[in-house]
């Protein structure tokens, strides 16, 4: 189920997945609890879902659509391939941009999934932003994610303190006590993104 949020302060639009949140007791919520941004978008930290915070503008709009998803797993689906699939509605040829914010990186499947919908719609960027990387060691997962990295129209980067600072000001509820601290992630930032660039500029062998 899906929602229409307007914020009151702003010219921003949202759908926002109403899929089940862990952390209520009370079942949907409006927007992802401050419990599900620090658990899984905590770099050190190895949660088992993944997380899609995203935001999308179509053409020279001033209005930015926001959404979160999650892996829906009674479908065995994963959030990429239920966003571009069940989220997103085209709109004639105006220009889109999209950014995501993953908790985990694509895995190979999923890199292909947006491969082909980028080739099939050719007026949409994605930009990837992703708080860890999934099976880093893995020749498969390498070989997907640079091939990813070589598509038009997409771009894929390791989120940085700023990315997480936004989120938790973008995607929790306004009036919420701040205790998110990112910089006590930036080790594990550095080496993600150290790790990040390795696999996107060695070929496999």
């Amino acid at each position: 189920m899906l929602c229409l949020r307007r914020n009151p302060h702003s010219r921003l639009l949202s759908w926002t997945s109403l899929m089940p949140d862990p952390c209520s007791a009370v079942g949907p919520c409006m927007y992802i609890s401050k419990w599900a941004l620090r658990e899984h978008f905590d770099p050190r930290e190895y949660p088992r879902e993944t997380y899609l915070l995203c935001e999308l503008e179509w053409g020279r709009s001033s209005n930015f659509w926001q959404h979160w998803v999650r892996n829906d797993n009674d479908n065995d689906r994963h959030a990429e391939e239920y966003f571009l699939e069940n989220i997103f509605e085209p709109r004639n040829n105006n220009f889109c941009n999209i950014t995501w914010y993953l908790s985990w990186s694509p895995c190979p499947e999923c890199c292909q999934v947006i491969q082909d919908f980028l080739e099939t719609h050719h007026n949409v960027n994605i930009d990837i932003r992703v708080a860890r990387l999934y099976y880093s060691d893995t020749a498969r997962n390498h070989q997907g994610l640079r091939e990813l990295d070589s598509s038009q129209g997409v771009t894929i980067d390791v989120m940085e303190e700023e990315d997480y600072e936004y989120c938790w000001e973008t995607f929790i509820a306004g009036d919420v006590s701040y205790d998110f601290t990112p910089v006590d992630y930036r080790l594990a930032i550095w080496r993600n993104r150290l790790k990040l660039r390795t696999i996107l500029t060695v070929s496999a062998v």
